[in-house]
């Protein structure tokens, strides 16, 4: 009884470090550590479950996804935390980010796991925004100084005609499966767009299953976080 105790605890530390780290963007347990400079093998085994995390290593990991804009505490990796986060600020609203989407190349999204009800995680936006309206976390350069990596960019989940964005900036999901962020250009084919950046190659007639202009962007210093699994565990 005693080791399937300590087997649960390590199990729910685990499960609040991933939740953690993905709420921070980075795509996979060895992502985290190569960009951290943490030993991988410890890092992985501590999300894993299969070694219990220590107080400064929680403190480590608490304030390094603290600065990546998570409400997480070396407690609330250890032992979860109760507390419950704010409500939005007055005349804000929470909106459910999906995903990531580029504004680069190819982008790897396997590693992105919603909650119940659809989203990888939760903001508060400073300002009220229609019904149905969604987020992506942007990744990538490319949109650079337009957009910047962490920006979050609002869209309408219902999206629109292509037809209708020409010339302007939007989020669109190409045949393919992929997201990007980009500026769209009528294509040399029927039914086919270019996509343009700023910063790469026009990526030229490409197959579009969904579009949608951008409502706004909120830049990654002026928005909050909240998880759509409560990150201290519980």
């Amino acid at each position: 009884m005693i080791q399937s105790g300590e087997n649960r605890v390590r199990a729910a530390q685990g499960e609040r470090l991933r939740q953690a780290r993905i709420a921070a963007g980075y795509r996979s347990a060895r992502d985290a550590a190569l960009q951290n400079a943490w030993p991988e093998s410890t890092y992985r085994a501590h999300e894993a479950g299969t070694r219990t995390i220590g107080q400064d290593d929680a403190e480590r990991y608490a304030a390094r996804f603290r600065r990546d804009g998570v409400e997480v505490t070396a407690k609330g990796l250890l032992f979860g935390d109760d507390d419950a986060p704010e409500p939005p600020a007055e005349g804000g609203q929470v909106v459910g980010v999906k995903g990531l989407i580029s504004a680069g190349g190819l982008i790897d999204t396997g590693d992105e796991q919603p909650g119940p009800g659809g989203d990888l995680f939760r903001i508060t936006v400073p300002f009220p925004v229609p019904h149905g309206t969604i987020a992506f976390r942007v990744a990538g350069l490319s949109m650079y100084p337009k957009y910047e990596p962490d920006d979050v960019v609002l869209c309408a989940e219902t999206g629109e005609s292509p037809e209708r964005l020409l010339d302007l900036y939007a989020a669109v999901t190409t045949a393919e499966g992929h997201r990007f962020l980009k500026k769209i250009l009528r294509g040399s084919q029927r039914g086919s767009y270019h996509l343009e950046s700023h910063n790469a190659p026009l990526m030229p007639d490409c197959r579009l299953v969904w579009a949608s202009g951008i409502i706004s962007t909120v830049h990654a210093q002026h928005w909050s976080r909240f998880s759509t699994r409560s990150i201290s565990g519980g």
